[in-house]
């Protein structure tokens, strides 16, 4: 499995490789088609967001075929995802636009393979959910994945549309999140006070060290007493 380039583009199939369903807004989608430039479209898209949001695809191989690829984002970089009923897609999670798996390897597992994929490099990022819109009726060559598909590898239904429902899939749970923000906040063993002796003191606060005890300087403790 290869990271999704520029250089690798022309290995999808050439049917996905001229569809801007994604990448474009309807407007403009249809403007591209009508001077026949949707693969040069395609292209500066995949450039722009690689540059500036990273990664966003992958292609899998079974030899020298194609066995099958899918696409990711953060939905900033999705205008489509703006256009459905469900949406919009939740700030925490990056979007899977399309999984595509070669008939011939139908039935392999590839699917939930590349699902798989997906998710451990979204969450090496610190995003913590993935979403799709899948349909419902699943029809065959359609530019959503069946609804019915991604609920199999673990999708749950977070807004219901009779066409294009929402599903999200959780990579780590409320329990991992609170953890990881709570050791964030803990300071550093390497963070020091400023030590001053009492002349310095004196200096600092504008009036004798006798009035005012050097207990009280931050990061000092008496017995009861807890100062962040």
């Amino acid at each position: 499995m290869v990271n999704l380039t520029l250089d690798s583009l022309d290995e999808v199939p050439r049917r996905c490789r001229a569809c801007v369903f994604w990448e474009l807004s309807p407007l403009c989608a249809e403007a591209a088609r009508d001077v026949g430039e949707p693969a040069i479209e395609k292209e500066a898209w995949l450039s722009h967001t690689l540059l500036e949001w990273g990664g966003c695809g992958r292609i899998a191989y079974e030899g020298e075929a194609v066995a099958g690829f899918v696409t990711y984002a953060s939905p900033k970089f999705v205008p489509r995802s703006m256009e459905f009923p469900s949406g919009p897609v939740s700030p925490d999670a990056a979007l899977l636009m399309t999984a595509y798996v070669s008939p011939a390897f139908a039935g392999t597992g590839l699917g939930r393979q590349l699902v798989q994929t997906v998710a451990a490099d979204v969450a090496r990022r610190g995003i913590y959910a993935l979403e799709t819109f899948g349909d419902a009726r699943g029809e065959a060559g359609a530019c959503l994945v069946p609804a019915d598909f991604y609920r199999s590898v673990g999708f749950k239904t977070v807004r219901f549309d009779p066409r294009y429902p929402r599903l999200r899939l959780e990579l780590r749970s409320a329990i991992d999140r609170s953890v990881e923000a709570e050791e964030a906040m803990e300071p550093s063993d390497s963070v020091e006070w400023f030590k001053l002796d009492d002349v310095e003191l004196e200096q600092f606060f504008g009036e004798p060290t006798t009035s005012r005890s050097r207990i009280d300087r931050p990061g000092t403790q008496r017995d009861g007493d807890v100062f962040d």
